[in-house]
């Protein structure tokens, strides 16, 4: 009988025990959190809770997992990711730290109060309470590690469509006016409450994340372009418009209402400008790419436009209605042109590398091309 192969652990097993170490030391963080804030018996949510202490410890372990799996990580498996300028990778980590640590807290404070609610006056010792923070945290730690070591332009673009509903929820929930929806979408970043803090720093946050899926959006793309023999000056401008529909989202945020009403608008209007030119011109740029892409483009520009006339021809949405319909024809889209553009560069070798080069980093978790013992993980 011959001798069994020698045992070999995998890359991917090794990046799984990172993932799971990451998650270990959120949950001591968790620990030591749940310990010192807590003092005695407490609630699952309100003021002073379990669920409080617990959505802020998530919050940072969230983030700080983050910082630590972007810098280390993704430089090493995506080079083209790490190799812009130090400013635009400091935007790239600060913004998608800010929204799992930031989506972290929402959804963790949301989850303690439904328990609340489905356990009616029940309230936890302090050796109990900091039980759940360690396990939130470690939860956190671990969902953020894997997340980011994984990220695609398809995932993230998911999760800012996450995020912004997430947040404008939670904003919309803490709204000091509950009739706000009458009026106007951006009533929620006026004033100084916590309301629309959380609004702004959403939109703000949404429109820097954007600019990443930009990135992956543009990088596929130029690989694409050089197998097809596309003109790269098409490339630049799709890359262009889109960079502009980020910036001017997170300009939504930065100029409100309680800013400048004129220039709030302003913004808003040349938002739904810009937008609605790349959906014009992008079928005619990529005149290539999938059928199925172009023909959901003229879609969403007839559907763009029909909201237009619902609100400003016949009246019949008011203008939240109009911004809610506009924001989700532009993720609905983004989501598919991002899922086209990957599948047109599957499988398409990165610049300068040879035929035998690893493809496109869209694909399942990031793995490098090398050895099958090369170490994709977190640690080195």
């Amino acid at each position: 009988m011959p001798a069994p192969a020698a045992h070999r652990t995998t890359g991917a097993t090794r990046a799984e025990n990172a993932h799971v170490a990451i998650g270990v030391a959120g949950a001591v963080v968790g620990l030591v959190v749940g310990l010192i804030a807590l003092r005695g018996t407490a609630a699952l949510s309100g003021t002073g809770s379990i669920g409080q202490v617990a959505a802020l410890s998530v919050a940072g372990c969230g983030t700080a997992t983050s910082v630590l799996v972007l810098v280390t990580h993704r430089v090493r498996t995506m080079p083209w990711f790490g190799s812009r300028p130090l400013w635009r990778r400091a935007l790239d980590v600060v913004g998608l730290s800010l929204i799992h640590g930031l989506l972290g807290l929402f959804l963790t404070g949301a989850l303690f109060a439904v328990f609340q609610q489905a356990f009616q006056g029940v309230a936890l010792d302090r050796f109990a309470g900091t039980f759940w923070v360690a396990a939130a945290s470690g939860g956190a730690a671990y969902i953020a590690s894997s997340s980011l070591t994984a990220l695609t332009g398809r995932s993230l673009a998911t999760l800012l469509a996450a995020f912004l509903t997430v947040g404008v929820l939670a904003s919309a929930l803490s709204a000091p006016d509950p009739y706000w929806w009458e009026r106007y979408f951006s009533e929620l970043g006026e004033g100084t409450g916590a309301s629309s803090t959380i609004f702004n720093l959403t939109l703000l946050l949404t429109g820097i994340a954007l600019l990443t899926v930009v990135e992956f959006i543009a990088h596929d793309l130029d690989r694409w372009a050089r197998a097809t023999g596309e003109d790269h000056r098409a490339v630049t401008a799709v890359r262009v418009m889109l960079t502009l529909v980020g910036v001017l989202v997170a300009l939504v945020a930065l100029v409100s209402r309680s800013v400048s009403v004129l220039w709030h608008d302003i913004v808003a209007q040349s938002l739904v400008v810009v937008f609605a030119l790349t959906l014009l011109v992008l079928p005619v740029l990529l005149r290539r790419l999938p059928g199925a892409l172009i023909g959901f483009t003229a879609g969403a520009f007839a559907l763009l436009m029909m909201v237009v006339v619902l609100y400003a021809g016949v009246g019949y949405l008011n203008f939240t209605a109009f911004e809610m319909g506009a924001a989700v024809i532009v993720f609905v889209w983004l989501l598919l042109l991002i899922r086209a553009v990957s599948a047109a560069a599957e499988g398409l070798p990165e610049e300068g590398a040879g035929a035998g080069a690893a493809g496109s980093p869209q694909e399942g978790p990031a793995v490098t091309a090398g050895p099958e013992d090369e170490e994709p993980g977190v640690s080195s």
